[in-house]
């Protein structure tokens, strides 16, 4: 039987397998995107982080140590902030991921 057919023989007000199971994997691979974007920006923060930490070396190393204790607090405040973001879009991909595999 085509999938057409299918849809067909579902009656009205029944959602069509095909149709379903084409919105899950479009979800999916949405969300597969999102993770990828997610992963490269992880990368150009944690380049952010070096550049920071080599800063923080750099102050110490001088001996003078004026900014250190400013740019370890900034080391946290950016590290806390990342993870947080990270956190609520783990969440947000598994509400995502969720839904589209009860769909299925």
């Amino acid at each position: 039987m085509r999938n057409n057919q299918s849809c067909i023989n579902a009656g009205a007000g029944s959602a069509c397998p095909k149709k379903l199971n084409d919105a899950a994997i479009s979800a999916t691979a949405q969300i597969a995107d999102d993770a990828l974007e997610l992963l490269r920006a992880t990368y150009e923060r944690l380049m952010h982080m070096r550049t920071l930490f080599c800063a923080i070396k750099a102050d110490h190393r001088d001996g003078r140590h004026l900014h250190t204790a400013d740019l370890s607090d900034l080391g946290g405040f950016l590290g806390d902030d990342w993870g947080n973001y990270i956190d609520d879009q783990i969440g947000h991909m598994q509400k995502g991921l969720d839904a589209a595999e009860a769909a299925q």
